[in-house]
């Protein structure tokens, strides 16, 4: 009973085989679909919040609200090289506030208490206004509400700050929740290695 199979045997084995392969293979691709074609991204020219000329107007929190994850996964970002590393930031103190016995704004800007303030170099204790800080962004509390980029805009700001797509928290999801509400359609998917753009 142990027949030795046909030409036709073995070629019908092999295209079940192959055929088996491809499904898997299209299943692997398809899962990992968002990988290849890359990662969202956050154009700051077109974002309300950091688009310069973009003032008098309300900042927009759709980072924040809109985002699939509990926490956003955009993150407010201080680029330091551009940072001028002022007394009073108008990204870190809300600079309408009553002003304190130290001469500074009452209230700090950011409603999540993520931006922190350190004085940097040598520190002038008899005139602390000759003293420059460091502001440095906490990214765990930080939700991407904007805030800080509208405040650092010019003529206020220098600019400095502004939100970015962190891609460790990102899902990379197909569509992503806060593209589709953007009203500046800020939100872009580019292919990795274009704008920094890593895996």
């Amino acid at each position: 009973m142990n027949e030795k199979p046909t030409r036709r045997d073995v070629l019908k084995h092999a295209a079940r085989g192959t055929a088996l392969l491809g499904l898997g293979g299209l299943a692997w691709h398809l899962a990992r679909g968002s990988d290849v074609e890359g990662a969202w991204q956050l154009d700051c020219q077109k974002c309300v919040n950091s688009r310069l000329g973009a003032l008098g107007v309300d900042v927009c929190e759709l980072c924040a609200t809109t985002c699939v994850i509990g926490l956003s996964a955009v993150r407010a970002v201080n680029e330091y090289s551009k940072c001028g590393r002022c007394y009073i930031c108008p990204a870190y103190f809300d600079v309408k506030s009553a002003i304190d016995a130290e001469g500074l704004p009452s209230q700090k800007l950011c409603p999540r208490d993520a931006i922190e303030r350190k004085p940097i170099g040598e520190v002038d204790e008899d005139d602390p206004a000759n003293n420059f800080y460091e502001y440095i962004i906490d990214e765990e509390r930080c939700n991407g509400c904007g805030r800080c980029v509208m405040a650092c805009k010019e003529p206020a700001g220098l600019t400095s700050i502004r939100l970015e797509v962190r891609h460790n928290l990102c899902l990379d999801c197909n569509r992503c929740s806060i593209a589709i509400v953007c009203p500046d359609e800020a939100y872009d998917r580019k292919p990795f290695g274009e704008q920094g753009v890593t895996g």
